[in-house]
């Protein structure tokens, strides 16, 4: 009689484990370590087909991991359509990072996609869940759809640390475009985002050092809620988790590789 119920015990729990293991957040995380080189040895093909197989039973984070080689046409042939279409169905189920993946293909028109009411649709689900790569993106298109919400959007990704936000929302401070003009919060800000590197920053830095618009006590002062603002930036960047990658502080950015979309969603 013991023996039976142990052979039971053993018998459920092989089968709890066999579920396991064909379950879709089970088949990303093997996919996961396929493409990372946890276990034997790192095998691409092996993860995709992984991704495909989570994809297949509707695995949000495996749709997107499975678009980006489509959108980059890394190990798959490139196809863009496929990719979005992956998108849209992960940012259905509530995905910022698909949602500003999805928007960013229709914004760029990447393959011939082009669609600014899409891409405002896709962006905004992103952007309304503080999404700081959603929030830039819609930024820029709201720059030119309604330039008054744009600076907004800007903020929030240039809290979280993204030096191209940093920029945008200190040009728009600078100019006065869709918020009052604000040539000293604009320095703090053109400072951080040169300060990160952002190439497109020091040139404006520089107009507003050598113009005459703010005095030699004011841009002093600036200089140093800029570098005690960059430490709170910078502890917002590490919070975020999805840094990291080649593309990541284009003025566009490009989409994150699978290996750290975990930290993304």
């Amino acid at each position: 009689m013991r023996r039976m119920i142990l052979s039971s015990i053993l018998l459920l729990s092989s089968t709890i484990a066999l579920a396991q293991s064909a379950s879709p957040e089970a088949l990303y995380e093997r996919g996961m370590d396929a493409i990372t080189g946890v276990g034997p040895s790192r095998n691409d093909s092996l993860g995709i087909d992984y991704f495909r197989r989570s994809v297949g039973l509707g695995y949000g984070p495996a749709q997107i991991a499975l678009a980006y080689y489509y959108e980059t046409g890394t190990f798959l042939a490139r196809d863009p359509g496929q990719a979005l279409d992956l998108y849209r169905k992960a940012a259905q189920q509530g995905d910022p990072l698909a949602g500003w993946l999805a928007g960013r293909i229709y914004f760029l028109g990447s393959g011939g996609t082009a669609d600014r009411e899409a891409a405002q649709k896709w962006l905004k689900l992103s952007a309304d869940q503080n999404n700081a790569y959603g929030a830039y993106y819609l930024g820029r298109l709201m720059a030119d759809r309604d330039y008054t919400k744009a600076p907004k959007l800007y903020k929030i990704a240039a809290d979280q640390g993204l030096p191209q936000a940093q920029y945008f929302y200190a040009k728009a401070l600078s100019d006065g475009r869709g918020i009052p003009q604000d040539r000293f919060t604009a320095y703090i800000w053109y400072t951080i985002a040169a300060d990160a590197g952002y190439p497109a920053a020091g040139p404006d830095l520089n107009v507003l050092d050598s113009g005459g618009y703010l005095t030699t006590d004011q841009i002093s002062d600036a200089k140093a809620k800029a570098r005690d603002l960059e430490q709170v930036v910078i502890r917002a960047v590490t919070a975020r988790g999805c840094s990291g990658w080649e593309g990541e502080f284009d003025e566009f950015p490009t989409p994150p590789p699978p290996k750290l979309q975990r930290f993304c969603h």
